[in-house]
């Protein structure tokens, strides 16, 4: 799908050009500067539509952490769906490219747990299996992990969401919880695959 302009972006979410302005300095939104313009990636502006914040004031990352790891598994999507919106800030989120040749060394880095389709399938959900990685990591790690595997923030074919996160993520597992799981993907706005993995997980 084409690139969207500021415009276009304004009026599918009704909001103006400075609040799209705002989304996309805040990371909500992203988006690429030519020259004095900004091209929206239409998947982001979806994913944003489908996790839309409520009014008021957002859960720190911290306190997203908590109310994501207290929490039980929603009953339907819906429920999910809103649990996703509440902890959405949950991490800091960046989309970069590593090399296919140093993929393989993922799977046993000890820095990292996987989160999305691939921890969602690792627990026992019967989902496809996606080109691109979930991988959560502390911030003490996120320069080393970087380095090591020449992420390029720049690219134009992401093939991990790198999140980020401060404090410990929930256990010492290689995979993250099934309800963070089922979170990523909705992060994804894949809501085919997060409905299916709550039905299996459940």
């Amino acid at each position: 799908m084409a690139q969207l302009n500021v415009d276009q972006a304004a009026d599918a979410l009704g909001v103006s050009h400075v609040q799209v302005g705002r989304l996309i300095d805040a990371g909500e939104l992203d988006a690429e500067r030519f020259g004095r313009s900004w091209a929206i990636d239409p998947d982001s502006l979806r994913r944003y539509r489908l996790l839309r914040p409520r009014r008021g004031r957002p859960l720190s990352e911290s306190a997203s952490w908590k109310r994501v790891l207290d929490a039980e598994l929603p009953a339907n999507i819906n429920e999910a769906i809103d649990l996703a919106r509440l902890v959405r800030r949950r991490s800091r989120n960046e989309r970069i490219r590593i090399l296919p040749a140093l993929d393989g060394r993922i799977d046993d880095d000890p820095r990292v747990q996987h989160g999305g389709a691939h921890a969602a399938i690792h627990h026992g959900a019967g989902i496809g299996r996606p080109d691109q990685r979930d991988i959560y990591i502390g911030a003490a790690d996120a320069d080393s992990f970087r380095a090591d595997y020449r992420a390029n923030p720049n690219a134009d074919d992401p093939n991990v969401v790198l999140r980020i996160v401060d404090g410990p993520i929930a256990s010492t597992d290689k995979f993250v919880p099934p309800i963070v799981a089922v979170l990523d993907l909705l992060d994804a706005a894949d809501t085919r695959a997060a409905a299916e993995a709550l039905r299996v997980l459940r």
